[in-house]
């Protein structure tokens, strides 16, 4: 059984998912101890906003990709080229006329999101092709990013948001730049040229459940600061990167492994197979990070922080409780994603998008408890989220193997 586990592409997707984790959440208690908690504010308000934008800057094509393989050519690089500058136009509006971010932070998050967006569907092109060494170094090249800037803001004594966000941007541009370079030159043997018209009509059906679960996932860091503040925003950040970043590796390295490899089975035992081992490993790693969590989080928040974020037991818990959440959501989200049809895909995604009205109104009622109270509220949308795709996931299994033994 351990031999079994330890071969899981699940538990080596979270092994390396982990290791840009740990650079990201580095780089974040680095930054959160030179920065003003202000300043520390707008770096994660410019990351979170990133993050929706990466999500439907694709407008689904990642999707597309990852199932179907199209060709790296010209028109799949204008299709994913076309969506991420509309989506970078619309996410620098929202930052600029709703959170009133400067113009300098503002010109970042549009190149950002460019980059991040095409940097998504390339990631793609190499996860359908099966060389996920290619696919998480340009997944994760970020990550460590976050890491070297904040080195380099210590070292250099440029403690100010705009020098950070300005690195972040021309990482996600550099590495898409060379991650088409690449993917054209070694994964189009073989390959058609994509059909618009399917990746319109698939990627919109996939794009619905991308931006609601990527809006949960990023929905406290876009609401603190209208309902509370940047500072507060600053504490939030410190809390998720050390409390809530293991699990959302493993969400992030589950989901990678998972959705080809069931796409690429052919019969219900081989199927279940996958998630047998797959889900063994991800309770294994999870359980794992619960005690590492536990043990390290009130060392990190008391001696590296010196106290600079208030953050107690009540808030490592709750952190500790939704990221769980978000592993069985990712889990039954990517079986759901990998074996259901069209509908099944629209229903996933009418789901998401009802559970972000349960998380506005969890947190609109949580936040009179502080936040704590926000975590929790925002919390219920995630039980919702991930028992109603554990049911459709079930129910996609069985059409889709049905005669299979």
């Amino acid at each position: 059984m351990l031999a079994r586990l330890i071969k899981s592409d699940s538990l080596r997707s979270a092994v390396a998912f982990a290791g840009g984790g740990v650079g990201f959440a580095a780089g974040n208690i680095l930054l959160a101890k030179i920065l003003s908690p202000a300043s520390f504010g707008v770096v994660t308000l410019a990351l979170a906003l990133n993050q929706f934008g990466l999500t439907f800057g694709p407008f689904g094509l990642e999707v597309v990709a990852n199932r179907h393989r199209p060709r790296v050519d010209r028109r799949l690089a204008l299709l994913a080229l076309s969506a991420a500058t509309i989506t970078a136009l619309g996410v620098a509006v929202i930052a600029g006329a709703y959170y009133h971010l400067s113009a300098a932070i503002v010109a970042l998050i549009l190149a950002m999101v460019i980059g991040s967006a095409t940097n998504r569907v390339c990631v793609a092109v190499f996860q359908g092709e099966g060389r996920f060494r290619a696919a998480m170094s340009l997944s994760q090249v970020h990550n460590y990013v976050l890491l070297v800037v904040a080195i380099l803001a210590a070292v250099l004594v440029i403690h100010n948001d705009i020098f950070v966000v300005s690195v972040v941007a021309a990482a996600y541009v550099l590495s898409s730049g060379l991650g088409w370079w690449w993917a054209r030159r070694t994964v189009n043997s073989g390959r058609e040229p994509i059909n618009a018209v399917l990746a319109l009509r698939e990627g919109a059906a996939a794009l619905g459940i991308g931006v609601a679960v990527q809006l949960l996932s990023q929905f406290e860091r876009l609401a603190i600061p209208k309902i509370g503040s940047l500072s507060m925003l600053g504490t939030y950040a410190v809390l998720a990167a050390v409390a809530g970043s293991p699990f959302r590796m493993l969400q992030a390295g589950t989901s990678f492994s998972l959705l080809p490899r069931l796409r690429s089975v052919t019969s219900a035992a081989a199927a279940r197979s996958v998630i047998l081992r797959e889900g063994a490993a991800a309770a294994c790693v999870c359980a794992v990070s619960v005690i590492v969590v536990i043990v390290a989080a009130p060392w990190i928040f008391r001696n590296l922080l010196s106290g600079k974020y208030i953050i107690g037991w009540d808030l490592i818990w709750a952190s500790i409780a939704v990221g769980m959440l978000k592993v069985w959501e990712g889990f039954s989200t990517t079986a759901v994603t990998a074996c259901g049809s069209a509908k099944s895909l629209v229903a996933i995604s009418v789901l998401a998008w009802v559970c972000l009205v349960i998380a506005a109104a969890g947190m609109a009622y949580g936040s009179r408890y502080g936040l704590v109270g926000i975590l929790y509220g925002v919390g219920l949308a995630w039980v919702l989220l991930a028992s109603g795709g554990t049911f459709l996931a079930v129910r996609s299994f069985k059409t889709r193997f049905a005669g299979s033994p």
